[in-house]
């Protein structure tokens, strides 16, 4: 296996006339994964074709080194954490988490010992015996999350555990589950469809779009490939037309549009490191004072925008 905890090999798989992944294609090393792209991207399909719930159309994927289809003993090293709400209301931590260790065979004081432990590492000891239906959403996913760890799993999936949780929470939920990691040695894959809030998670992300990886590896690397798709700079500054003028005829350019004041100007390149790399010989030779330059595209979500080709 190489220490790889997911390999998928020309996976395809279709719901009919509607496709959920095409071709698709990735290698998954230990630590923290990131899967990202919008709703549609694949993300749900391709978390429950890991866990053996559908079966692939055509080509290959494997868990641990092991087909996860018709494979229910390796649901023992997994811990599937749904996008969606499935916890009752009517149930204490204490209940839920008694009612999920029993599915998993756990009983007596070796559930009670397990339970505790559990929730001590996602922080809910002092809520375990309020009902559910009065958590807010936060201490939802955190509960969420102490019952995919009841069986002290090896990989963790978590399908959009930050989703609808205010930014407080978000940082303590990211926060647990590097821990989870770091602390616990979990292998842990987690989907988003905002960048910014996997990239606080993980350096190793996976860009999904329409059932295909549009990029995956470390994100630094996947930022390099802005370099071909458009970028956009602001320019402000003094003496701005002549500035303007000169990078029109650059062969990088792809337009320029000089603001109402002419104090400032927006540039859309093909090549940015051509531009930036030209940039200090135009301002010497069109005599402009640039107080400040800045990217609209220096950031994760405008970087999946361009390589999702939206």
């Amino acid at each position: 296996m190489n220490g790889e905890v997911v390999t998928a090999r020309n996976v395809s798989k279709w719901y009919g006339n509607v496709i959920g992944l095409n071709n698709f294609n990735i290698e998954i090393q230990k630590g923290i994964m990131g899967i990202v792209g919008p709703n549609g991207a694949g993300k749900s399909t391709f978390f429950k074709l890991l866990v053996g719930t559908i079966k692939v159309n055509a080509g290959e994927i494997r868990v641990m080194g092991k087909s996860p289809w018709k494979n229910p003993n390796q649901l023992k090293d997994i811990g599937f954490c749904p996008d969606y709400e499935y916890l009752p209301p009517d149930l204490t931590g204490t209940d839920f988490l008694r009612l999920t260790g029993g599915l998993h065979g756990l009983k007596g004081q070796e559930l009670s010992t397990r339970s505790k432990e559990v929730l001590r590492t996602v922080e809910m000891t002092a809520a375990a015996d309020r009902r559910i239906g009065g958590y807010s959403k936060g201490m939802k996913q955190r509960m969420k999350v102490a019952g995919v760890l009841l069986h002290d799993p090896q990989l963790l999936l978590l399908d959009e555990p930050l989703s609808g949780t205010d930014p407080v929470v978000r940082k303590e939920l990211i926060d647990m589950i590097k821990d989870l990691n770091r602390e616990h040695g979990h292998d842990i894959i987690v989907s988003s469809h905002v960048l910014f809030e996997v990239e606080r998670m993980t350096h190793d992300v996976a860009l999904l779009y329409k059932g295909r990886a549009v990029a995956t590896g470390n994100i630094s690397e996947i930022r390099g490939l802005m370099s071909n798709h458009p970028h956009h700079i602001i320019i402000e500054g003094e003496g701005l037309v002549q500035l303007a003028k000169a990078l029109v005829d650059r062969p990088y350019t792809v337009s320029v549009q000089l603001w109402k004041d002419r104090k400032a100007l927006t540039v859309e390149v093909e090549r940015p490191d051509d531009f930036f790399d030209s940039i200090p010989d135009l301002i010497k030779e069109t005599g402009c004072k640039l107080d400040s330059m800045r990217s609209l595209d220096d950031d994760l979500e405008s970087l999946f925008k361009y390589l999702a080709g939206w």
